[in-house]
């Protein structure tokens, strides 16, 4: 693993994508000193200078890792953390010489052996920063529970006091943190609920039922290492997009908007509940 992942993730980068560099970078660039910082799109840098990013991190090591959501935090041996949130198109990749930087490199950071750690981003949706407290930061965003830590109990009481549309309160991060468009998807697809339907139609059981799911999926992703070719046949992950067939069923996905995201979803496994 530590020379190979992709370097680009099929779609928007979410909570089993994050946890999957957070592993990977765990495996491939902890406890090794610095030498030079190399950023090539400063755009890309969040409330940080590239020459103070370059000057903090210069002859610091990377000692350990912390996700939420779909943020990655890197705790440095000075106390303080390098933020990557991935956009729509980010992903990391380690590499042994400066020469072989993927082309959308944006940042990549260069050890004292001449291994290199990048962050690649086509689109530069992504943002690298620094931060002094992981607590702090989570408080000021006001993100919600990671999706993965989120209780039954929790996760009952957020249906319960919101309204609208059931994938869009999956969606908002300040809920819940972690769930993007095609993991909402899957969840609902799981449970066989219609992405539409109103959270106060959804019964007490209907609710444990998407919390269950919800960890499901995420974990089976998780081990799939965020990999869509490795996902199981019976997902809908793999068949989203027009034309394609409903693995449950065999009947034509149907696509509807939702909160300005585009839902897939099978009508017949997937009722409105009313």
């Amino acid at each position: 693993m530590a020379d190979k992942i992709a370097s680009v993730t099929f779609a928007m980068p979410e909570l089993p994508d994050v946890e999957t560099f957070k592993r990977y970078l765990n495996a491939t660039s902890l406890h090794q000193r610095i030498a030079n910082v190399d950023v090539r799109s400063a755009y890309v840098l969040k409330g940080v200078s590239a020459r103070e990013l370059e000057r903090r991190l210069k002859r610091r090591r990377f000692e350990s890792s912390r996700r939420h959501g779909k943020h990655l935090f890197v705790r440095t041996d000075g106390d303080f953390w390098l933020r990557l949130h991935f956009g729509m198109t980010g992903s990391i990749h380690y590499f042994k010489r400066p020469e072989q930087a993927p082309k959308h490199t944006r940042v990549f950071f260069v050890f004292a052996n001449t291994h290199c750690l990048a962050f690649e981003d086509q689109r530069k949706f992504g943002e690298v920063g620094l931060i002094e407290d992981v607590n702090e930061f989570l408080k000021k965003r006001a993100l919600g529970p990671d999706a993965l830590d989120v209780s039954l109990g929790q996760f009952r009481e957020i249906f319960a006091k919101h309204r609208g549309a059931v994938k869009t309160i999956l969606l908002n991060q300040k809920l819940i943190a972690g769930i993007g468009n095609i993991y909402a998807d899957e969840i609902l697809f799981r449970a066989r609920i219609h992405p539409a339907t109103q959270v106060s139609a959804l019964k007490e059981k209907t609710v444990a039922k998407l919390f269950r799911a919800a960890r499901d999926i995420l974990k089976k992703a998780i081990d799939a290492k965020a990999d869509m070719d490795r996902m199981p046949k019976s997902w809908l992950l793999p068949r989203r997009g027009k034309g394609r067939k409903c693995p449950r069923c065999g009947r034509e996905l149907k696509s509807t908007t939702i909160g300005g995201r585009t839902a897939w979803f099978c009508a017949q496994c997937q009722k409105r509940a009313h």
